[in-house]
């Protein structure tokens, strides 16, 4: 018997070496080969100013390019500027992603014309939902999404505000950054 624990221990540590030296690497987020942690704009301004509740909007600017840079996740974050006014419970601002179709200049199902808000609502599921926070006397929306996972190709987002209330003809941001993870690091 004590010629039997000896051998038992060896081969139990040998059974368990690989798992210890897989436990020494690590993963990582790491910076987008696109846009990278530094935000850029997602929706221009003018896009969204004076835009009314419950309408669209398809972003003008330049379709994110992910075919070749292939980055796996994105956050976006908005302000958006309301007159004065109580928000109630559920009010939200939507996103959408819209690909690129196979005729090169098409996105998404073609019902909305970049730069142009339409009142409908896209006949896919959003890519994100933010809820806004129910309060009294605001001016300033916030919404934050993360951990987007992108598509490889081309695409545009469009944002559906349903806050109540038409947004305002200031500046309004909405704004976006791409990262991946790195394994083995």
């Amino acid at each position: 018997m004590k010629k039997l624990l000896p051998s038992f221990l060896v081969g139990l540590a040998l059974l368990l070496a690989p798992i210890s030296a897989q436990a020494a690497n690590r993963t990582e987020w790491t910076a987008g080969n696109g846009q990278g942690l530094t935000w850029g704009a997602l929706i221009n301004s003018a896009d969204m100013a004076s835009m009314t509740s419950a309408y669209t909007v398809l972003s003008t600017v330049t379709g994110i390019a992910n075919g070749t840079n292939l980055d796996q996740f994105m956050d976006i974050s908005c302000k958006l500027v309301i007159a004065s006014s109580t928000v109630a419970a559920g009010a939200n601002i939507s996103f959408w992603l819209y690909p690129l179709q196979e005729d090169g200049s098409t996105y998404g199902d073609g019902q909305l014309t970049a730069g142009t808000p339409a009142n409908l609502t896209p006949a896919w599921s959003p890519i994100a939902t933010v809820p806004l926070y129910a309060a009294a006397a605001q001016t300033t929306l916030w919404a934050y999404a993360q951990g987007i996972v992108l598509p490889p190709g081309t695409f545009k987002i469009a944002m559906q505000d349903n806050s109540g209330f038409n947004l305002t003809s200031g500046t309004q941001t909405c704004d976006y950054r791409t990262y991946n993870i790195e394994l083995n690091n």
